[in-house]
């Protein structure tokens, strides 16, 4: 559903960060880079929200998937899941971006493109955190045909082969689905509009307040990846699902540094597979230049992205395993400035082991330290010098973070820095 006015008040809720102080003194200042000390990071919050929970009076989904023995397909509803981006609130709820739905385009027709509202649970100390689903904010669409291919709910259902039993096409209402995009990364203008990073382009996506395109979808120069649209016999150079995975906007609200999941084929082919390109956009157009960060493996990849002032960024970065298999869950401090201004790669150093963060009040229940054995990790906001949020992508209804058979949960966490960080006001939630 699209909930007009309440929509623009909710993302316009901390917008006066991102207006206050665009001039003077403090829009000028450079921070000189930030104190922090890897290691000393403590839990300080955390919660769940069930997997198995639907958006209400929703459509039914996941036609076409199998699901598995907890929870069989198709689902009763829209699944509030697969948590991509995120934009903290100044109340302490957040706004979430669901991703494309079931992991593939082929299998995600039926799922709604969406952004939520939840709530994470204040400190509880008898390790049984609850994260309450509040509302979904808007549905996000296409009314003005800026899409210049077919969307399924636009003639892509229409002219399909065939269709899994049980489901019959939509009456077209230019609703986006994930059979169009793949929506993995958020951030909200000063002006309340909403730019979303996506993997099938990769694109990105501009949408107002209430969730409508208000321009084509912007192209990537130079990169596609098998599931573009408008490759036709072209050849991508950039894997499945290594698009657009997290975003950062600038102190001012004028400059995203979109980043890529994984690398592309020109930079594998010159030495680089473990670089991922950091893009600068103004004003929606790109710049020739990018910036380069460098993963500790070929193997890893991208998990999110925000800038802490105009110069730093935190980045996740994290192998592809999950439960007992997962090792390597990091985020990291990195410096956007290129010091030599020659090699284009950005500087880094640990900021917080996932996967090994102290809980010495037994606030999670999973022990101390606490660990964060995600496939995906994909949210980080900061909420304070000292704290900053985390959340899973909880790939629903995959199993295999917490338990062999269960779902994994939208789990949140706060992790309390030892030393702050150098956040631009500007940045932070309004009142925080």
């Amino acid at each position: 559903m699209t909930l007009g006015p309440r929509a623009l008040a909710l993302v316009t809720a901390t917008l006066a960060t991102a207006t206050l102080g665009l001039s003077g003194s403090h829009a000028s200042a450079a921070p000189k880079g930030s104190s922090t000390a890897p290691g000393d990071a403590t839990l300080s919050a955390w919660s769940v929200l069930p997997a198995a929970t639907y958006v209400p009076g929703s459509e039914t989904s996941g036609h076409w998937t199998s699901g598995n023995a907890a929870v069989p397909a198709p689902y009763p509803g829209q699944p509030v899941q697969g948590f991509s981006g995120t934009h903290a609130l100044a109340d302490g709820s957040f706004l979430v971006l669901s991703d494309n739905g079931f992991g593939a385009k082929a299998n995600s027709a039926d799922f709604l493109l969406s952004l939520h509202r939840i709530t994470p649970e204040d400190d509880d100390a008898d390790g049984a955190g609850k994260t309450s689903y509040d509302e979904t904010v808007l549905t996000f669409s296409d009314p003005d045909h800026l899409i210049p291919w077919t969307t399924w709910r636009d003639g892509g259902c229409a002219s399909a082969a065939s269709l899994p039993a049980g489901y019959t096409c939509p009456e077209p209402d230019r609703k986006l689905t994930g059979w169009d995009f793949d929506p993995e990364s958020l951030q909200v203008s000063p002006d309340g509009s909403l730019w979303v990073g996506e993997e099938f382009g990769p694109y990105l996506l501009h949408f107002d307040a209430d969730g409508r395109l208000v321009e084509e979808p912007v192209p990537t120069p130079g990169v596609r990846s098998p599931s573009n649209p408008t490759l036709g016999a072209g050849t991508p150079n950039l894997p499945s699902s290594k698009g657009y995975e997290g975003m950062s906007i600038s102190p001012n609200g004028q400059v995203l540094h979109p980043m890529l999941e994984g690398a592309t084929a020109e930079d594998k082919a010159a030495g680089m597979a473990d670089a991922l390109r950091i893009y600068t956009v103004r004003r929606g157009a790109f710049e020739d230049r990018f910036l380069r960060y460098r993963m500790e493996s070929p193997t890893h990849a991208l998990g999110d992205f925000v800038q802490v002032n105009t110069h730093e960024g935190l980045v996740i970065e994290r192998d592809n395993g999950q439960g007992g298999s997962a090792v390597f869950k990091r985020i990291y401090l990195v410096d956007l400035r290129d010091a030599d201004q020659e090699d284009g790669w950005v500087s880094k150093r640990l900021l917080v082991d996932l996967m090994d963060v102290a809980n010495p009040r037994g606030l999670s229940p999973y022990g101390d330290p606490f660990t964060f054995p995600f496939f995906t990790i994909e949210d980080v906001e900061i909420l304070s010098s000292r704290t900053i949020a985390v959340m899973n992508d909880n790939n629903f209804p995959a199993a295999g973070g917490r338990s062999a058979t269960e779902p994994d949960r939208n789990e949140y966490v706060e992790i309390t820095l030892d030393e702050p960080l150098r956040v631009d006001h500007r940045l932070l939630p309004r009142g925080r």
